[in-house]
Formats: structure tokens, C-alpha cells, sequence
């Protein structure tokens, strides 16, 4: 069977008294039998490995494949009974390879048994009664892989930076919930066959979402490694355009850092509660073509990586691919479980009130609210190049401390990483106040370092300075910062007030100009609300009042309702078009 050949429509032998039955429709009845397993199995197992199928570098020039199941794209099954040892070499593809890695296949193909000869009217013909089917291994050059059908409807990948040793992926689900928080995943595939130490910034523009944008740090091993970062809401709307500029996402390997190759920007819709019905929704839309995994070599087994000198070629080691490249079973229940499992309930990220008593419902599961955070702690990396004078300045990035907006003191110090012997492990000194006071192993810091912290308050964000008094012999600093947040002394509640108008609740807008809406209260202390744009095409509005008109001139309407109290409700009307004033109603 081709790999290119289709599989649906399905066609049958159609059966009536005194058929007259050809090889055509022995055929056909075999076809129909195969493409409906095929179409069955796709839907059930997906497209890749199922279990087994490792794969091992026997020596320079040889790889082995254990046993195992995997699922190809057009629903074939391919098992391998027994291990297969093969010559690279003499694999299909190794001759157009030039670059120093690569990726291996498993393939469907069939083998011609049984020959038999058939009399025709011009004499005897050699055909074959038996087609076994087997395996075939061939090689093409490394790329990212497509993701699935069904991930490209869930999730919006994108590689974010590329090169000889890294491949770093951004993964989003495709619809994000207005108060559960979800999980963004970074994937970092390593090719190179040495560990990496990687230092990570990535700093995403996701309004409305707060999260976690500071450095990480981490080994990567050979393969894939995931990195997921959690978003809470804070003021979503209905939707939300999430950025990575090329200063959204640096990391530094060998001591050399690089900046974002490919910047992202995207829209997501943004819905209340569980997203699992948006995502599934989305999924029962299309149709089975758009959701048909398409892969024509096969099934990817590993990455290959080559030793290259003049035009030879030596096996050097295996790169084994991600777990997410498994075929689950079942397929689409599976994709969305996985989807699904990134949102959590806003309460389990950060309570909106640890305080508030909460009445048990039924279903409810009893967990611990975790308190709010109080201190957070992280690490800058500050590349002084070769050899820095004294008295110069390093300034690291504007960085997140994570405890929101408001009064927060930082403190840092220099941690000092070195090798003890008949340990495995390195030490970690952190040196704080006169680091002059120390003598280290190796001499780095006999002089103290003059120290600087500039807080942003409006934007919970801090930078770090240092000025060494003489000259450093490292390319580097690595600081460790503390953030604290001083609790505030909790006011004496007042009585809530009565919803009475929105500020202004007339206005004459341009297309895409932004206004804010405030509610007004009577007899009582402002309550919070949410805000609302009546119909599909009125705008974007924020959970606090914050409204983006159309660009669609026309009169629309912006609704405010009590969060506690939906009955009490205010109106505002906006006029979209090109002459702009404003009438606040009286």
C-alpha cells in the first residue's frame, strides 16, 4: 500500500446473484479490510512509537533498534520483532546528509514472497502470492519536527531560538481561562552530546497575567527537556495578545550569551472558568483531514549525531526524542487530558483572600490554601567580558521579583561557585556585605565590590549594580538577590456602597482608542466589579475598566455589575467614530 494512497472514502464490494468476481474485486475487498483497520487505529494510537523501539550506538559506524510497536501515518502498524543492527551507512538518505546531525526513521514496507508463474496469452509471467509485511530504517537531515494535527489545534508552538547545540520551543495553549491559571512550556532540546549549562531569561508580555519571568538556570541532558512556568490571572480581558520580542528570551551557554532569533506575537481568546470545552470545541470543529497526522518518511525514532572529517563520517552518539513524541492511546482524549491539565483553579496558584472562609460544596475536594507569597529569591548573570577594570559599572536587566506591585526591599550578594576536592559536587559560597573580609580559593574577590539596588514599585520589577574596586580576573558575576514584601496592616472593612452610574457613561471615541470606565458608588465604599462589552464586535474591555473600542464605528454599550452582587448593574455608551469629544453624564 503506498504511504501517499488515501484511506477514506471507503469503497466495498457490492454483492448480487451470479457476480461475475475479477482480481480487481479481490482487491478491493482486501483494501476496504486494511483502510478501515488503518482509519481505526490512526484515531486510537496517533502517529509514533507506542513502547520499545530504543535506540543504541553499537560503534562507529552501526546503531541498534530494540523491539517494539509504532503507529505510522497512515494507521500501519510497525513492530519489530527482533533487535536490528544496521550500518549507517548503507541507510537510505546517509549519502545527501551534511550537516553533523540527523534523524532516524522507521518506515512501512513490504516484502515479496512465494513466486509463482501465471500463463498468459504471450506466455508465462513471474508474480508473487504472498506480501509479508516489514520495516524499513533510513536517515534525513535533523529539523524540528511538524507537531500532531490534533497539538496544532491545542497549542501554538513556536521555536523561539536555533542553533548548533539548542532548539528552544514556546508551547501555549490555544485558549486561556480568565481565573485559572496556566502553564507555559519552554522545550530545550539539547543536540550536543556533553551536558549544558544554560542560563535562561525569558520575559513574555502576557497583560493581564502575572507569572513567573525571571532567570532559570538549569543542566540539559542530550534529548528534550521541558521548562514549564505558570501564568495567573490578574486583569484578563477577552482576550489577550501575548509577545516575545527578540529581548524576550536570552540564554547564555559557554559563557556566551545569545538573544531571541524568532520573535513571537499572537492572540488568544480568553475564557471564564474551565477552558477544556473552548479547546474541545475547537477540536470537534475540524474536519478529519485537518486532523490527520501527515508524515511520509515514517515514524521518527532519534536523533543521530555525526563526527565529520574530511568527507568521512563517524558515528558518534544517539539523541533520543521527547516523551510528547509517543503516540498515546487514546489519541484525542490524550491530547486534550494533557491540554486540559495545564489550567489550574486560581485559588491553587494565589488566593485571591487566605482569610475568607469558604462553605465546602458538593464534589469539593479538601486542599490547603497556600499563603501569600512574602520573599522570593532568584540569580542575575553579569558578563564582565575578559578582564573588567576597577571602576567600572555592571548593570544587569530590569528584572521581576514576583511579589506584585508596591513596597518591596532587595538585597544581594555575589555567589562564588568552586571545586572541592574528592567531591563531585562544587561548593557555593554567597558572599554579602564587605566581601573583602574573605579570601578565597581563588583570589577572585581580595577586593570589595561597591553594590547598588533600584526598585520600580509601579512595576515589581529591581536592577542590579556592581562596581569592583580592582580589576576582576572572571568573565562573570553571578548574583543571588532576595526580595521581601513587609506586611501591611489590614483597614477596618466599610460598608459596601450602591452601584449608581459608570464615569463617564457617554463617550465619543475614535477606532482603537482605549478609555477607562469607573464605577460610581452611593452610601457605602466602592465594591469591585467586572465589566463587560455588550456583543462580539463592541470591543475589549478589562476586568477593570479598561475598554478598547473597534474599529467598527457604531454606538456600543459597556455594562458594569457588582462581582458579589450581579444584580447591581450600570451602563455606559460609547460612539465610535472620527470626531472625538466627551459628555459625562450628570
Amino acid at each position: 500500500m503506498p504511504v501517499e494512497e488515501p484511506l477514506f472514502p471507503f469503497s466495498k464490494n457490492r454483492y448480487f446473484p451470479k457476480k461475475r468476481m475479477r482480481a480487481v474485486d479481490f482487491e478491493r475487498d482486501q483494501a476496504f479490510a486494511d483502510h478501515k483497520l488503518s482509519f481505526l487505529s490512526h484515531w486510537v494510537f496517533g502517529t509514533g512509537v507506542c513502547f520499545g523501539l530504543g535506540v543504541q550506538r553499537v560503534d562507529g559506524d552501526s546503531l541498534l533498534v530494540e523491539p517494539g510497536l509504532a503507529v505510522d501515518a497512515q494507521g500501519r502498524f510497525l513492530i519489530v520483532d527482533e533487535p536490528a543492527i544496521c550500518r549507517v551507512r548503507a541507510l537510505p538518505g546517509f549519502d545527501a546528509l551534511e550537516g553533523e546531525t540527523a534523524l532516524l526513521w522507521l518506515s512501512y514496507r513490504e516484502e515479496l514472497l512465494d513466486p509463482m508463474f501465471t500463463g498468459d496469452g504471450e506466455g508465462s509471467a513471474a508474480q508473487y502470492a504472498v506480501a509479508k509485511e516489514c520495516f524499513a530504517l533510513s536517515l534525513s537531515a535533523e529539523s524540528a519536527l511538524p507537531a500532531s494535527a490534533a497539538d496544532r489545534v491545542l497549542f501554538s508552538e513556536h521555536v523561539l531560538f536555533e542553533d548548533e547545540d539548542l532548539r528552544i520551543t514556546q508551547s501555549i495553549p490555544r485558549v486561556l481561562s480568565s481565573d485559572r491559571a496556566f502553564r507555559l512550556c519552554l522545550y530545550v532540546q539539547c543536540f550536543s552530546p556533553e551536558p549544558l549549562e544554560l542560563d535562561l531569561r525569558y520575559t513574555p508580555e502576557i497583560p493581564g497575567f502575572a507569572g513567573e519571568r525571571a532567570g532559570i538556570r538549569l543542566r540539559v541532558e542530550k534529548g528534550e527537556t521541558a521548562v514549564p512556568l505558570s501564568f495567573c490571572p490578574d486583569q484578563p480581558a477577552q482576550a489577550v495578545r501575548i509577545a516575545v520580542p527578540e529581548s524576550g528570551l536570552s540564554v547564555e551557554k559557554r559563557g556566551v550569551r545569545h538573544g531571541a532569533q524568532n520573535p513571537f506575537s499572537g492572540e488568544f481568546p480568553v475564557v471564564p472558568g474551565d477552558p477544556s470545552a473552548a479547546l474541545e470545541e475547537r477540536l470537534r470543529a475540524c474536519s478529519p483531514q485537518e486532523l490527520w497526522d501527515r508524515q511520509p518518511l515514517g515514524v521518527p525514532l532519534a536523533g543521530v549525531r555525526f563526527v565529520r572529517y574530511e568527507d568521512k563520517a563517524l558515528l558518534d552518539g544517539v539523541l533520543p526524542l521527547c516523551p510528547r513524541r509517543r503516540a498515546p492511546a487514546p489519541h484525542l482524549q490524550e491530547r486534550l487530558r494533557h491540554a486540559s491539565a495545564r489550567f489550574q483553579p486560581r485559588e491553587a496558584e494565589r488566593p485571591r483572600d487566605s482569610g475568607a472562609v469558604r462553605t465546602p460544596e458538593a464534589g469539593d475536594q479538601a486542599r490547603p490554601v497556600p499563603p501569600e507569597r512574602r520573599m522570593t529569591t532568584g540569580t542575575v548573570l553579569l558578563n564582565a567580558g575578559p578582564r573588567m577594570k576597577a571602576g567600572s559599572i555592571l548593570l544587569s536587566d530590569e528584572t521581576p521579583h514576583g511579589l506584585g506591585p508596591g513596597t518591596v526591599f532587595v538585597e544581594f550578594g555575589v555567589e562564588h561557585v568552586y571545586p572541592v576536592a574528592n567531591l563531585e559536587q562544587n561548593r557555593t559560597d554567597l558572599l554579602l556585605g564587605d566581601v573583602s573580609l574573605f579570601r578565597q580559593a581563588s583570589g577572585s574577590y581580595d577586593k570589595d565590590l561597591d553594590r547598588g539596588v533600584r526598585v520600580h514599585p509601579d512595576k515589581g520589577t529591581f536592577e542590579l549594580a556592581v562596581r569592583p574596586r580592582a580589576d576582576l580576573r572572571w568573565s562573570g558575576l553571578r548574583l543571588r538577590w532576595f526580595a521581601w514584601k513587609p506586611e501591611s496592616p489590614v483597614p477596618p472593612a466599610e460598608p459596601g456602597g450602591t452601584l449608581k452610574r459608570l464615569r463617564p457613561d457617554v463617550i465619543r471615541v475614535k477606532p482603537g482608542e482605549i478609555v477607562s470606565f469607573t464605577p460610581v458608588f452611593v452610601n457605602g465604599a466602592p465594591l469591585p466589579c467586572d465589566f463587560f462589552a455588550e456583543g462580539k464586535r463592541a470591543g475589549v474591555v478589562t476586568r477593570d475598566g479598561i475598554y478598547t473600542a473597534p474599529e467598527r464605528p457604531g454606538l456600543y454599550q459597556v455594562y458594569a455589575q457588582v462581582r458579589r452582587d450581579p444584580e447591581q448593574r450600570a451602563n455606559a455608551f460609547v460612539i465610535v467614530g472620527e470626531d472625538t469629544y466627551e459628555a459625562d453624564g450628570l
